[in-house]
């Protein structure tokens, strides 16, 4: 039970209307605005048992005259119905429970458990095509009136006539995509979940299911080794390197290059991880905190981002299909600590020259700029003079620019969308599965879902991965292995920044004495 709020004097803001009958009420921590509340004893409810329940509505009124007004209408409504045994049916209107439903929504989103930008999701959802469906296109009132096929037209309404009455920001209407209309649905099957869940309702409605064509899911089309990757990877390493050819090194040409090298670093590693950009690079999220005068203070909270002390990097030995020799190489292990689906996981990859080289580009840097030294909990893609995340929008102009200057080259496969930062995604799980990963391991890796996984398995080109079988590479990690530690990046040499020697030479180079033979 939220908790009332009280006046300058610590007296209750609450009155009681109709003899004691029913109540006006202010709560803590909700909009400025009065409440009712009338107590129902002995109620049965819908499972049959018997117990006393309030019946609470938010009256939008923040003058007290006129909220006693709208609460004694209100509660005459109510008593307008009774059962078989004479005692009032409860009947719940749909605007009131969509306005209870967002009401929890907001209070998560003022816990931080919710992003802002989810919550607007929500709210355009029920406010604006599910009250528009319901009570104006079915002449729907109450949520007792909802039956089981009620929602079956919902998407062609939608898709047809629907768009007509739900401008977007700009003011236009545009017809939504199968994207738009199913996230309109998933957001109608948790309010009604909340229904169930508080026994205002004991059925679920069923939707029309949405068929979208395989070339719809391919927003992010994945970028082949040869000869996409190759343009990119080749652009990438030109284009951050730049500067080290310029004479006048002031500043400001230095935070070019160590921006520069950021971004290529980052597309890198995303490019052999799987990792979603935000994972790695972090995000600076919204949430608004209610104040007791019913005003809100919005806070800037940080979701994500990849610190130094989530790397490790090690030995392994991967087998040469073309010579059958063992090789040895150093691979990293990169540790994700916020997902999207709120669950961490580890990623075993082949970042370690990359991940190494920017280590020490790093504190090179800082050395240079007079910032402190990097430590463990520092962010691998922070913005070193703010120690906060790059806006996303810089990393989406880089991209852009990117894709732009190589558009004579660049040619997506079997799609016409353009290569994303998510491709990158897209591009790590297409390879992994074209050389015959394990699908449960992938989804392991990349905490995407089986359905996904194997929309993606179906669109994997058959000819290539019958050429590939032979030819793919396995890796195995030895028994006894030795880590290293990229705080001592500074000290390892040349060739092992370049990936060309093993952990435990590294070792032996940066301490002799502990690790000799």
């Amino acid at each position: 039970m939220p908790t009332i709020a009280k006046d300058e004097n610590g007296n209750q803001l609450r009155h009681d209307i109709l003899g004691g009958r029913a109540q006006v009420l202010m709560y803590e921590d909700r909009d400025y605005s009065w409440h009712y509340r009338q107590l129902i004893k002995g109620k049965r409810n819908q499972r049959g048992v018997r117990g006393s329940s309030y019946i609470n509505r938010c009256l939008d009124e923040p003058d007290l005259a006129k909220a006693i007004l709208k609460a004694e209408d209100l509660y005459l409504s109510i008593q307008g119905d009774t059962d078989e045994q004479g005692e009032p049916i409860r009947r719940y209107k749909v605007k009131d429970l969509i306005k209870e439903w967002i009401f929890l929504n907001e209070e998560r989103n003022r816990a931080g458990s919710m992003a802002l930008s989810t919550l607007r999701a929500k709210v355009s959802s029920l406010q604006n095509a599910a009250i528009l469906f319901i009570c104006d296109e079915k002449k729907i009132t109450y949520v007792d009136q909802i039956k089981k096929d009620t929602f079956e037209s919902f998407s062609r309404w939608r898709k047809n006539e629907g768009f007509k009455l739900i401008p977007n920001s700009r003011g236009k209407t545009i017809i939504p995509k199968d994207s738009t209309i199913k996230r309109d649905i998933v957001h109608l099957a948790e309010w009604f979940k909340y229904l169930n869940d508080k026994e205002y309702i004991d059925l679920t409605p069923t939707f029309e299911i949405i068929k979208q064509r395989k070339d719809d899911l391919d927003a992010n089309p994945p970028i082949p080794l040869e000869p996409d990757w190759g343009h990119i990877h080749r652009y990438l390493k030109a284009w951050s390197e730049v500067p080290l050819k310029e004479e006048t090194k002031t500043n400001n040409w230095r935070r070019t290059h160590y921006w520069r090298m950021c971004f290529r670093t980052l597309i890198l590693v995303l490019y052999n991880t799987g990792a979603r950009p935000s994972e790695l690079v972090g995000k600076i999220e919204k949430i608004r905190e209610a104040q007791k005068d019913g005003s809100y203070v919005t806070k800037r909270v940080l979701k994500g981002g990849l610190r130094w002390e989530d790397i490790e990097i090690e030995d392994s030995v991967n087998l040469n299909a073309a010579t059958g020799k063992e090789i040895d190489i150093l691979i990293s292990n990169i540790y994700i600590r916020y997902s999207k689906t709120g669950e961490p996981r580890d990623i075993p990859c082949n970042c370690a020259k990359f991940l190494a080289r920017w280590r020490q580009h790093v504190n090179e840097y800082r050395r240079a700029v007079g910032l402190r030294k990097v430590t463990k909990k520092d962010y691998v893609f922070f913005n070193p003079h703010t120690d906060n995340p790059y806006p996303y929008s810089q990393f989406s102009v880089a991209w852009s620019d990117l894709r732009t200057n190589l558009s004579l080259v660049l040619s997506p496969v079997r799609s016409d969308k353009k290569y994303t930062l998510y491709s990158l995604r897209s591009s790590y799980i297409t390879n992994q599965i074209d050389e015959g990963k394990d699908i449960y391991l992938i989804k392991k890796i990349t905490g995407h879902s089986l359905e996904m996984l194997q929309r993606h398995y179906d669109r994997s080109d058959v000819k290539k991965r019958k050429a590939e079988a032979v030819a793919r590479t396995i890796g195995k990690k030895k028994t006894a292995k030795i880590s290293v530690d990229l705080e001592n990046v500074d000290e390892w040499g040349e060739d092992a920044i370049k990936g060309e020697l093993k952990a435990s030479n590294i070792a032996l180079q940066i301490n002799p004495i502990k690790y000799k033979k």
